[in-house]
């Protein structure tokens, strides 16, 4: 008997919650045929973007670093944190740390390399 009450037993916390909607679209073929698919429930930011953009951010503060010196970053750095609030919040996210630091002396140092002994070129 319990069985057959049960559906009844949620109806009012389902009134008092108000309905979901259903997890079902459905549209129309080229010939008028009903389809019903499943509906995508995707969050909004999905936590490969910000991961994403932590890898990218991480990327292009290397390369900057590397291409300019550490020590020219850091002067770039310092005038970003004394400019406008867009500036600053870029300064905080591009921040050098120790390991980024020796990351960029390394990549640098490698590159002098290849540009000196293989490419012949002088920088």
């Amino acid at each position: 008997m319990a069985r057959i009450l049960r559906p009844f037993s949620i109806l009012p916390s389902r009134v008092a919650e108000g309905y979901r909607r259903s997890s079902a679209v459905f549209s129309f073929n080229h010939d008028g045929l009903e389809v019903a698919r499943v509906r995508n429930r995707s969050r909004y930011l999905p936590l490969w973007h910000l991961i994403f953009f932590i890898y990218f951010a991480m990327i292009i503060r290397l390369v900057v670093a590397a291409d300019i010196g550490t020590a020219g970053y850091e002067a770039r750095m310092q005038e970003m944190r004394e400019g406008h609030t867009l500036e600053r919040l870029a300064a905080r996210v591009m921040h050098m740390d120790p390991v980024s630091r020796q990351l960029a002396v390394q990549i640098r140092t490698g590159l002098t390399f290849i540009n000196q002994r293989i490419l012949d070129r002088r920088i």
